[in-house]
């Protein structure tokens, strides 16, 4: 039995904000997950836990309140019908991949390369990708899992060093995007009155 085609997206939405407010979500997330990684390689306590969480939560609810202003609401909420087995594998073998750029970059400890792939994502037309048309969140959970794999193989002793501003330039590229993405949003309010 062939498969439900997808809908083609309108132009309005491969150009809108939904990518960056992807990658504003996937930043946030990245960072927190970068210095979890380093707090149970230390075997640290609860309180550098609830800090690291504390320190991400506005981060991470700016990023979830602007995905979700403009994410269509069928990403979301209904379920994509299925594509073929071998190009989903492929596709989130892709997503792993785009994830694993950021995962060597935060293990090597380079501020640029971590700029840079938080560039590079920022640039990614993440609406035009089938797998992510399909399922949001599984795409999302390949590319924090192949940034978490390399970074544990890039440096598998991470410094606190080498994590702390990693997840540091992440959470500030989305906290810019959150900003940028806001403004965008009073523009618009601003340009209809």
């Amino acid at each position: 039995m062939k498969p439900a085609t997808i809908p083609a997206y309108p132009a309005s939405i491969r150009r809108s904000p939904v990518n960056l407010a992807f990658s504003a979500l996937l930043f946030s997330f990245l960072g927190w997950a970068i210095l979890e990684r380093w707090n149970f390689g230390a075997r640290a306590g609860i309180v550098p836990h609830l800090m690291n969480t504390l320190a991400c939560a506005p981060v991470m609810a700016c990023s979830l309140r602007r995905f979700r202003a403009v994410c269509p609401h069928h990403l979301r909420v209904r379920t994509r019908p299925r594509g073929t087995l071998p190009g989903a594998a492929l596709a989130l073998a892709v997503l792993f991949a785009v994830g694993a750029v950021f995962g060597v970059a935060a293990g090597s400890g380079s501020m640029r390369m971590v700029a840079l792939a938080a560039l590079l994502c920022c640039l990614t037309p993440w609406t035009r990708l089938r797998a992510h048309q399909q399922h949001l969140f599984l795409s999302f959970l390949a590319v924090a899992a192949g940034a978490l794999l390399a970074a544990s193989l890039a440096n598998p002793k991470m410094d606190l060093l080498v994590a702390l501003p990693a997840a540091w330039c992440l959470w500030a590229a989305a906290a810019l995007l959150c900003i940028g993405l806001c403004g965008g949003d009073l523009i618009k309010k601003k340009g209809r009155r």
